[in-house]
């Protein structure tokens, strides 16, 4: 589960816009969803015999003006939400309670009907966490608090003037993304089904003459400073403690067209976490830093873009493996090339660490 959408990137999306008086109020929604999920926790002990169970209570405000349809070359909803779920397995698991911002972008718009893709981002608390001695058999969770993200799929059916019915297969991770272990997370896909209340305009204005001048310059190069933090577990005597991870990342990148680019570069890691990791393994301190290269694809949307990576260390302790991981990122691009954002770097299922970004796109 790579997506990752975080709090303040969404609410760039949600930039007031103050339209000329003779506007259309735009749409504003709040509704229930009722979720079910599709299937059982089965990393934990006790294992669960059954599916999660939740709800969420959502709030959206669908954006309509040209000013906001920059943003991402779309109409969209953003907002926030709140959501509980019960993981039936009160002895590992218990329940969670949650919250977060979301970003909603329209692909299909009928009268009576459409379709909407969501990516979100927040904050969970569990009920139930590791402990060595009182929760051993939950390495899903290693600290109470986690984040949550999420992407969903969904569809809307209007029946009133003032209400809607919402179906659709939502999918969420929660994890404290390797901040301490053990952090295996947990994946909770699930069906959603709600009823929704509406108030403003729902006609979609024509954006034939909002459209971007034709693509003029294809080449793109990008600097960016990361940064992050993991804890590492009391060991023998030693009492736990965080260490930071920072670096820099240099990217070049070719636009295929406007939406679509090959990029890759290099990226230069001191983690001081993998520093003692090194140490407790061996027994003394050796060359921890990193050199990696990257290759793979970005997707550029109006001033956001999505970027996804595959990274192999050639500069690394040699005996250490895996030699490779994978990188996922959700940047924003101001006017001024200013660029920030957050990424997560993974090996497979398992989430290595969230960086917050800051740098400048040429």
């Amino acid at each position: 589960m790579r997506y990752i959408l975080v709090a303040c990137l969404v609410l760039y999306g949600s930039i007031d816009v103050r339209g000329q008086t003779n506007e259309l109020p735009e749409e504003r929604e709040i509704g229930i969803i009722a979720l079910s999920g599709l299937n059982k926790p089965t990393h934990v002990t006790p294992l669960s015999t059954q599916v999660p169970v939740g709800f969420e209570i959502r709030y959206s405000h669908l954006h309509m003006r040209r000013q906001s349809w920059e943003q991402c070359q779309c109409f969209f909803r953003s907002g926030f939400l709140i959501n509980a779920y019960s993981f039936r397995n009160p002895v590992a698991l218990g329940q969670s309670i949650g919250g977060g911002v979301f970003f909603e972008p329209i692909i299909v718009h009928r009268a009576h009907w459409e379709l909407s893709i969501r990516a979100l981002a927040g904050l969970a608390y569990v009920s139930r966490s590791y402990g060595a001695i009182t929760n051993p058999g939950n390495v899903a969770f290693g600290t109470p608090i986690n984040g949550l993200t999420g992407i969903g799929i969904y569809g809307r059916y209007t029946i009133t003037p003032a209400w809607r019915l919402l179906a659709g297969l939502d999918f969420k991770h929660m994890s404290n993304a390797g901040v301490k272990l053990p952090n295996q997370g947990l994946n909770v896909p699930a069906l959603s089904i709600g009823i929704l209340h509406f108030t403003g305009s729902t006609t979609l204005p024509d954006p034939h003459d909002w459209r971007m001048p034709n693509l003029d310059k294809r080449w793109m190069f990008r600097v960016l400073a990361f940064g992050s933090v993991k804890v590492m577990e009391a060991v023998d005597k030693n009492p736990e403690q965080a260490y930071p991870i920072f670096g820099l990342n240099l990217i070049a990148g070719y636009h295929i067209t406007r939406t679509h680019v090959l990029s890759g570069g290099i990226e230069l890691l001191d983690d001081r976490y993998f520093k003692e990791q090194i140490n407790y393994w061996t027994g003394q301190y050796q060359s921890y830093r990193q050199g990696t290269l990257l290759a793979g694809y970005e997707f550029w949307q109006g001033h956001f873009s999505f970027t996804a990576h595959m990274g192999w260390n050639p500069v690394r302790p040699l005996w250490y493996k895996p030699a490779t991981y994978q990188k996922y990122g959700l940047l924003h691009r101001f006017a001024n090339g200013f660029t920030s954002g957050v990424s997560v770097k993974t090996y497979g299922d398992n989430t290595k660490n969230f960086q917050a970004i800051i740098g400048m796109t040429f």
